[in-house]
């Protein structure tokens, strides 16, 4: 039984299939002999395409040290190809989308750079999310062989608007960038996975995640160096260190992953699966999973409280929480209670009561755009949104503790007087 990518593959994304592709005028990309065949690469064991489908391109490269090397790239150069992974970018420069270049036979060249389209369909593994983007649909149409139907492509968020230093550069470059920026490193990360878990979100914020950042065995190849430090590492061990993910140049991003308890399966951490949801409680950030939930960063660890007892959980980062679209902007629902978002990046103070327990945190905003339609102006929150009441703890050392024995002695009062009475007399 074919998956979708060997579906593809067989359809048309092949390397041995791109000697036959045809321009829109049906005339062959690649020439032909009197025979009615493209040459025959030996070497390589298939048709050799043109350079009008395929282009060996040289990269500058940027690695540990400061140093700059050449690293040679496949891009797929045909019309549409071209079209749609520019405006994906937003690089009108880029010559092509660029194809694996790693995984060995079946995997290099017959599917799209990893690090560049980390989840969509027609790159060498399956990680995450996988989605069926307007690039492949555009290849599809490429070959002269089909009419794609653009209405059918998925959404992919991966490289979305993120330019031309991060399609035509190494991912140290970028993240070098952003650190310079002091802004995210998303889609990249540099958070080493550990114990416990430093929780973030999925690129597409609908998964919680985990950076992919490994030590491994043995040093990586010197063109995927790219860690001039890392937090506890030392200077000798910085070569060992690189994502998990071979085919994505060894470049560390936010993954999504599976609870297990004793090895055995519990749920996966996609905000939308409603069967994820945690036990209530385990559930100290006071988080909802299902169709309309989305993963949010918390600033702070969430913190059980009841009386004296205090809980809260070592792995924390990010959670899943409900939101819905308004008027006034972007709602965050913490179980029954809603905050609105005025701006991206707003800290809002989380208190609520859950199953006898006071739930608190801090929940940052995402920018109203990634989740609706229409938003408002961005604006300062308003006072009401920053601080919220404390509900009532209702146990032992709360107030309403205090009331309940200040009802008893005013009852108690007439009998304690009449028995005073009695003794009097």
């Amino acid at each position: 039984m074919f998956n979708q990518s060997e579906t593809i593959g067989v359809k048309g994304f092949s390397a041995g299939l791109f000697a036959f592709y045809h321009d829109k005028d049906g005339n062959p990309l690649t020439s032909r002999f009197a025979d009615g065949l493209p040459p025959f690469n030996y070497s390589l064991g298939l048709y050799q395409w043109s350079d009008k489908v395929v282009r060996k391109v040289e990269r500058s490269w940027n690695i540990r040290d400061n140093k700059i090397v050449r690293h040679t790239v496949y891009l797929l150069v045909t019309p549409r190809v071209v079209d749609e992974a520019r405006k994906h970018f937003n690089c009108p420069i880029l010559e092509g989308m660029e194809l694996e270049n790693q995984g060995g036979m079946g995997t290099e060249l017959n599917h799209w750079e990893k690090r560049l389209l980390e989840n969509e369909a027609m790159t060498g593994s399956h990680t995450q999310n996988r989605v069926l983007s307007r690039i492949t649909l555009a290849l599809m149409e490429d070959t002269g062989w089909y009419k794609a139907n653009y209405s059918m492509a998925e959404k992919l968020d991966w490289g979305r608007g993120m330019g031309c230093d991060f399609v035509r550069k190494s991912c140290k470059f970028w993240i070098d960038q952003q650190r310079q920026k002091r802004q995210v490193l998303s889609p990249y990360c540099d958070t080493l996975r550990s114990n416990p878990l430093q929780l973030t979100c999925r690129q597409d914020q609908r998964a919680v995640a985990v950076c992919n950042l490994q030590k491994f065995p043995k040093p990586l190849p010197p063109e995927y160096q790219y860690f001039d430090e890392l937090r506890g590492i030392p200077t000798e061990d910085l070569p060992y260190y690189g994502g998990s993910v071979e085919i994505a140049d060894y470049c560390p991003f936010s993954q999504e992953f599976s609870w297990h308890l004793s090895g055995e399966y519990q749920r996966s951490s996609d905000c939308r699966i409603l069967e994820n949801q945690p036990e209530i409680f385990k559930n100290y950030g006071a988080e909802k999973y299902g169709p309309h939930s989305v993963c949010l960063i918390q600033k702070s660890a969430f913190v059980m409280e009841k009386c004296e007892r205090k809980l809260s959980y070592p792995d924390w980062g990010s959670g899943c929480y409900q939101i819905s679209c308004s008027l006034q902007g972007l709602m965050v629902w913490v179980q029954d209670t809603s905050y609105l978002c005025s701006r991206a990046g707003q800290v809002l103070p989380v208190s609520i009561q859950m199953n006898g327990w006071i739930h608190e945190g801090n929940l940052l905003c995402p920018s109203c755009w990634d989740f609706c339609e229409q938003c408002p102006p961005e604006t300062d929150p308003p006072v009401a949104n920053l601080t919220r009441a404390l509900p009532l703890d209702l146990c032992s050392c709360s107030s309403s503790l205090v009331v309940t024995l200040w009802l008893l002695l005013g009852n108690l009062f007439p009998l304690l007087a009449g028995f005073l009475l009695c003794v009097w007399h």
